[in-house]
């Protein structure tokens, strides 16, 4: 935007501080008055009809804007753009930080800040519902949490840009808005309920297009079984595993009927004493108001002992959650259990243990005997095998080639059982193959569409630092077993690169040369050198170029003999090679996410869920 076209209205638009499907969130300032606040300008290249769109824009504003509540995000006025007719809100704005962005830092929350975000939630919707108003799109991102914990609501009722589109990230559809019906309170309910799932168990109940097809979630949605949060985590509690039940519940007239029932029901849950060592969620008070994608802190101290970062842009997809954790401190706020350094006994666990499976026992093997012979003891051993009576009904030989045949025969079942175990074991590490590869495809389908900054800064021996680095392409190749496991994968990997603005040069004299271009190889850095003479066309030294690109590889190779599968990773968390073990199987999904943020340089506990490998010299 120019700087003749900054002025909204009466307001000057200042820095732009977030960027979702519906539009651009800039800070600005109340001309005469000073006042800070927020400005969104709607995107109307979208929509089938534009003027349609920005009239029914207006309407559904106009009814937001008479909703006043703590936990609204309230709207001092809407205008249209002179110039290009583009459609703009102003709100008061507070510093604040999304659900979206806390729960990419931070998959899963405490029972307690369960409890405090769905309640404050609620209270807010139920309000809106009060007043006629429907939310309709409710998700992660437009949930709002303050320094101090509290909740407000923003992006009510925003009208679809065509009668057909979906959202971006359609996870917290109701089933009904999937089959294309107007949405209504209980579909607030049902999306204030997915939210609730993923909080308590660090995933969508449906997926998401992340980490399936968009096609897959909606069917999901509209037909899948609705999984119980405690089948997914076993430390959730009763009375939170029915409430999210009921609200996810298929059918509309089989929820709760309203945001206020809603409410009640997490307000009664909170009543329940807190487990021994686990801190009360925080009171609920009356926030300041709070704008849609705000710059400054969150609630960090829900964080898992992740390191402070700079600020980075709000993307609504990979954003970020930045530094703030003395604001609760500050404040007096209790530290939630999720927040205690790894190693202390009464943090809440990223999932339950889980005892080894026990290798399947094979049958016992008893001898068969006649009916008029005496009854055979629970062990098959020569030793103690009854004998016959008679002399012809006795021979040693005949007894003998008996327990032979009872040994070919236990030896046998014993090796099919292991065989079967065996087969069994390499079809799971073929899964966790299969998983990876499709988790990855995905990855890489939404970053070469959203190239997102990477957060992260390359140091290179004696050039400085490469910096501002954006994703430009990836791609993903596999190989598999060959004939000996056709549907069997050994290998999945993901190849990425990043690029910056301008290129490093450096001058090395001829002995040091040949050591920068051993290293610039190594990296797999692109570069070109040209030599410097002096006045007497001697050769003074080398001059390199070197393109401001970092080529990443994030490689799985799975070994069948073994059973295990080794990571790795070369040129993504610096230059260089380092190779992991994965967290077991039973370790779910959560480590692949964790990998993701590692890779685009946001804050990650990867490294804690998996185990380095150190080679041996």
């Amino acid at each position: 935007m120019s700087d003749a076209t900054r002025h909204l209205g009466r307001y000057l638009l200042g820095r732009e501080i977030g960027r979702g499907e519906h539009g651009v969130v800039f800070e600005a300032t109340e001309a005469g008055s000073g006042r800070l606040l927020a400005i969104k300008t709607f995107r109307i290249d979208l929509a089938n009809d534009p003027h349609a769109y920005v009239r029914k824009l207006g309407e559904r504003l106009l009814d937001v804007s008479q909703l006043h509540h703590p936990g609204i995000v309230r709207i001092i006025e809407q205008g249209v753009g002179a110039d290009d007719g583009m459609p703009w809100v102003a709100m008061e704005r507070v510093d604040a930080r999304s659900l979206r962005q806390l729960l990419d830092a931070l998959p899963r929350l405490s029972f307690e800040w369960v409890r405090s975000i769905g309640l404050q939630a609620a209270e807010a919707l139920a309000h809106a519902h009060a007043n006629g108003v429907t939310h309709g799109g409710l998700t992660a991102s437009n949930l709002l949490i303050d320094g101090a914990g509290r909740v407000a609501v923003t992006d009510f009722a925003l009208p679809a840009p065509a009668p057909d589109a979906l959202p971006a990230m359609p996870q917290y559809l109701s089933p009904e808005q999937v089959r294309g019906v107007p949405p209504d309170a209980r579909s607030d309910v049902f999306s204030l309920g997915a939210l609730l799932f993923e909080m308590l168990v660090g995933r969508p109940p449906f997926g998401s297009p992340l980490t399936g097809s968009l096609s897959s979630v909606l069917e999901n949605i509209a037909c899948a079984p609705t999984p119980t949060p405690s089948a997914i985590d076993s430390d959730v509690p009763p009375d939170l595993d029915l409430l999210v039940m009921k609200a996810l519940a298929k059918s509309p007239v089989d929820r709760f009927h309203g945001a206020a029932e809603l409410a009640a029901a997490l307000r009664r849950a909170q009543l329940a004493p807190a487990a021994p060592g686990l801190p009360a969620a925080p009171v609920a008070v009356a926030p300041p108001p709070v704008q849609p994608s705000p710059e400054s802190g969150g609630p960090q101290s829900l964080r898992r002992g992740q390191s402070q970062r700079p600020v980075m842009p709000v993307d609504d997809v990979l954003a970020e959650l930045v530094a703030d954790i003395d604001a609760f401190a500050a404040r007096g706020a209790p530290e939630p259990s999720i927040g205690k350094a790894a190693g202390e006994s009464n943090k809440r666990p990223l999932r339950e243990s889980v005892a080894p499976a026990a290798v399947p026992a094979f049958p016992t093997l008893h001898r068969e005997m006649p009916a008029a012979s005496a009854s055979p003891s629970a062990s098959g051993s020569p030793s103690t095998t009854p004998v016959r009576a008679g002399a012809g009904a006795s021979s040693l030989l005949a007894d003998l080639a008996g327990e032979a045949q009872l040994i070919r025969t236990r030896n046998a079942q014993m090796q099919r059982g292991e065989r079967a175990v065996r087969t069994e074991a390499e079809n799971t590490l073929a899964g966790r193959m299969l998983l990876v590869r499709d988790y990855f495809t995905q990855f890489a389908a939404q970053l070469n569409v959203i190239k997102p900054q990477v957060a992260r800064d390359y140091p290179l021996f004696g050039l400085g630092e490469l910096r501002g680095l954006a994703w430009q392409a990836s791609d993903v190749n596999t190989r598999n077993r060959g004939s000996e496991g056709p549907d069997q994968l050994v290998r999945v990997s993901l190849a990425y690169l990043l690029r910056g603005q301008a290129l490093m040069r450096c001058e090395r004299d001829p002995q040091a040369a040949h050591a920068l271009r051993v290293t610039l190889r190594e990296y797999g850095l692109r570069f070109e050198e040209q030599a410097a003479r002096d006045e007497q066309n001697r050769l003074r030294a080398q001059v390199f170029d070197v393109a401001p690109e970092v080529r990443g590889r994030v490689e799985f190779n799975a070994d069948y003999a073994n059973l295990t599968i080794r990571l790795t990773l070369q040129n993504v968390e610096r230059f260089g090679v380092v190779d992991y073990q994965p967290p077991p199987e039973d370790a779910g999904t959560e480590w692949l996410d964790e990998l993701a943020r590692l890779i685009l340089g946001q804050p990650s506990r990867f490294a804690t869920l998996a185990r380095l490998v150190v080679p041996t010299p």
